[in-house]
């Protein structure tokens, strides 16, 4: 028996999320921190499942943030600090019956199989053999009526693997060398079970093809190629290649859980769709198709949720490359998107880690809700605009894209900050006090035409390094929110078009500094940050045109004075204040002190008296957004 090398590492993530969310934010303490394990809950046939528990000073904590959260809600929001946005987070898992540190049995984990105790079954042409009476082959219908181990090899044309079981069975579903093609109907169909696993025997090269348009079959909508009505699970070390033309990749109608194996999914619908969840441990993925690369949940629920620990996956589609009806969470993984509509897409979006690439028409990150509404730029999701971008984009397996580089870093110390305060309010009239993006690790490059990082309600940065090429316009803006946004720690490049350019909060407790210069600046130039030593503290070259900076490093500090150069333009300042903001255009500043940069207003005219203007003279900001901006 193969252990899956996922098992060997992942158990310190595991005992580390048990504690929640901390307080300071501080998820670099997933190498460090340790919890008690239980006994172990018995599941997947008699396979007992690790489940972590937290100690009783972290279970006070936990409820602390509880407590606070639940306050917060029984009063009329102005704004939410940073603690209070976790907190948020803790219980919408909570209410989503979501528990981080139990999102992968063992048995999911493991993709092994005793072969000797397995029924074998033998695909051949139109037809298949096999010598149980739990399997039954009728038409080339292969239909398996009872729980167990069962080896598929072989080719079948014209064909499909029906799994009809009882309620509580569940079935494994090994690949060792499986050939389906189909034309209407779905090649693999999970109609029954408690849970199917499909696991890719090591080594094995294993397909499954639907050429045609979906045939309705009894009461269900089956429109994939592996449609399962039950939880699924893919794993193993195999490969697997699945081709549609006409609908999705993988469906599940409860969880869809991939723990290994190399995908290789093109589809016109989604590739890999659960609508209850969509958890990803570890694997390697190639993921095209014209809608959402990875989907959870229905249009009209809000409480399917994504969940990425590891892998290594390639997305190039059409529509949203994750998109997550609720949660959204990434704690690692490699994660290259090479062409999308919009990056990322949660109602509320969780990242702690992980190496993120995004190249997206829209844009990078968007937090909003489910149903389009509570947007901060006032647009409202319709079928028509819906129609409008998806017939924009096409699909396509060109992996080719601007994305950024991480920039050049300078040697750096000092405290990375502490969890900030409320923030800046500010919040539009649709603004959605439940929307939130929160980023406490992971390395994050975005390239968007549209908003780089657009939250609906709350941004929140507390590490990683992140560095965004906003769009090359005024029509949008590298950071977009539609309450406030706080940074605490980490390191933040943002570039883009100073029309709608917005800063951080002025009770963030990392410096940062919006700078918008009044001429554009080539691509390719490179923007540096050095001290009043010159020493440089960040460097980043830049690959499209862009008028205005945001920066925040650790390195920054108050009462020091820094310089900002981009191409031939030139700004030094001091950082009188732990937000500085200089130049014309911007939605909102930093809202730092008047003799400090000010605040940008809407109108363009900065508390200090300088010249903000925009090019758009006395349109509204509500008016230039839906003019110029690309949202849904």
């Amino acid at each position: 028996m193969r252990k899956n090398k996922y098992m060997i590492h992942r158990a310190g993530i595991r005992k580390c999320l048990a504690v929640g969310l901390t307080a300071a934010m501080c998820m670099a303490m997933l190498a460090g921190c340790s919890t008690s394990q239980s006994t172990g809950s018995t599941s997947d046939t008699g396979v007992a499942s690790e489940v972590s528990t937290a100690t009783d000073a972290e279970t006070d904590i936990k409820n602390d943030w509880t407590e606070t959260a639940d306050a917060q809600n029984t009063s009329t929001k102005t704004e939410m600090t940073v603690e209070e946005m976790q907190a948020a987070i803790d219980d919408a898992m909570s209410e989503a019956d979501i528990d981080i540190t139990d999102m992968f049995t063992k048995r999911d984990l493991a993709g092994t199989y005793e072969e000797s105790e397995a029924v074998k079954i033998t695909l051949s042409g139109k037809t298949a053999t096999c010598d149980s009476s739990n399997v039954q082959i009728e038409d080339g219908v292969v239909t398996i009526k009872e729980a167990g181990l069962y080896v598929l090899s072989g080719t079948l044309t014209d064909g499909t693997i029906v799994v009809d079981a009882g309620d509580d069975d569940k079935v494994q579903l090994v690949f060792d060398g499986v050939s389906i093609t189909t034309v209407d109907y779905a090649a693999i169909y999970a109609k029954n079970a408690d849970k199917v696993f499909v696991t890719l025997a090591e080594g094995s090269e294993n397909s499954l093809t639907v050429s045609g348009d979906y045939v309705q079959t009894d009461d269900n909508n089956v429109d994939s190629v592996i449609f399962a009505k039950c939880d699924i699970t893919l794993n193993g070390n195999g490969n697997l290649t699945v081709k549609d033309t006409t609908g999705h990749g993988i469906v599940s109608k409860d969880d869809l859980v991939v723990t290994g194996g190399t995908y290789m999914i093109d589809s016109q619908d989604h590739c890999l769709n659960g609508k209850d969840s969509v958890r990803i441990a570890d694997g390697t993925f190639t993921l095209a198709c014209d809608e959402d690369g990875i989907h959870a949940g229905n249009d009209d629920q809000q409480d399917g949720y994504i969940y990425i620990e590891g892998g290594d996956i390639d997305i190039s589609v059409g529509d949203d490359a994750m998109h997550a009806e609720g949660l959204l969470i990434i704690t690692g993984g490699d994660i290259d998107i090479y062409k999308s509509y919009e990056g990322i897409e949660g109602y509320k979006i969780l990242v702690t880690g992980g190496d993120i690439d995004v190249a997206a028409s829209d844009d990078g990150f968007n937090a909003a809700r489910p149903d389009g509404s509570g947007q901060s730029d006032g647009a409202q999701s319709t079928e028509g605009d819906k129609s409008q971008k998806n017939s924009s984009q096409s699909k396509t397996n060109d992996t080719e894209t601007n994305r950024p580089e991480l920039p050049e870093k300078g040697d750096r110390s000092g405290d990375s900050g502490a969890p900030g305060g409320s923030g800046m309010g500010g919040a539009g009239m649709d603004a959605d006090y439940d929307a939130y993006i929160i980023i406490t690790g992971g390395n994050i490059n975005i390239n968007a035409d549209g908003d780089g990082i657009d939250s609906n309600g709350y941004l929140g940065i507390a590490g990683g390094n992140v560095y965004v090429l906003g769009p090359s316009n005024n029509g949008n803006g590298a950071l977009d929110y539609g309450i406030y946004a706080a940074i605490t720690g980490g390191e933040m490049m943002a570039v883009g078009g100073s029309g709608m350019a917005q800063g951080f909060g002025d009770e963030s407790t990392q410096c940062s500094v919006l700078v918008n210069f009044d001429e554009w600046i080539d691509a390719g130039e490179t923007i540096t940050l050095t001290d009043s030593n010159g020493n440089k503290l960040l460097t980043y070259k830049a690959d499209k045109k862009f008028n205005s900076v945001l920066i925040s490093t650790s390195d920054m500090k108050q009462g020091e004075t820094y310089t900002l150069t981009a191409g031939d333009q030139t700004s030094t300042f001091a950082m009188e204040d732990v937000t500085y903001s200089e130049g014309s255009g911007g939605m909102q500043g930093t809202g730092g002190d008047p003799g400090n940069g000010g605040m940008q207003r809407p109108d363009g005219n900065s508390d200090d008296g300088q010249n903000g203007g925009q090019d758009t003279g006395s349109q509204t900001t509500e008016t230039i957004k839906n003019t110029e901006s690309i949202s849904i």
